[in-house]
Formats: C-alpha cells, sequence, structure tokens
C-alpha cells in the first residue's frame, strides 16, 4: 500500500466513523469516531485484500477506485460501531 491509499482509506473511514454515529449513537465522542472510523476505514480493505475479496477494486498499480473507498466508508461506520459496542460493554 502506497501513503495515498492509506490517506484515502484514513479520510474515508473517518467519514464512516463520522456516518456511523450519526445513524446510530454509541457514545465515543467526536474524536472517538474519528479515530475508530479512521482505523476500521484501514483495517477492512487489508481484510478484503487478503481474503482475495474484490481483488480487483485497487485498480492497475494499486490505484484507488470507488469500491475502495466505499469498503473504507463501510469499515469505518463498522470500527465506530465496534467501537462503540465495546464502551457499553465495559
Amino acid at each position: 500500500m502506497d501513503i495515498t491509499s492509506l490517506l484515502i482509506n484514513t479520510i474515508a473511514g473517518a467519514g464512516g466513523g463520522w456516518l456511523g454515529n450519526m445513524l446510530k449513537k454509541n457514545g465515543l465522542g467526536m474524536v472517538g469516531n474519528l479515530i475508530a472510523g479512521a482505523a476500521g476505514g484501514n483495517v477492512l480493505p487489508m481484510i478484503t485484500a487478503a481474503l482475495g475479496l474484490f481483488a480487483n477494486s485497487g485498480g492497475d498499480g494499486g490505484g484507488i477506485n470507488i469500491f475502495n473507498i466505499i469498503i473504507s466508508l463501510l469499515g469505518g461506520s463498522a470500527g465506530s460501531l465496534l467501537g462503540g459496542l465495546f464502551k457499553k460493554a465495559a
């Protein structure tokens, strides 16, 4: 992964974390949602690449396309929602 795709995944993941908080309040606060979303936005694309899912989503040469951004958004909202579940469980 190059730095550009990491930055785009982080920004899209943070946006997904913010959107996840808008859908269901989870009590992590603004900064917590952005951090959890940024982490999820980078982790889910790594998981899908490791599993071989959406193998062509990186494009030729590892570029960014719409599938990668959507996966990062979904990962960001999932990271935010999972962080909220862990906080409520503690």
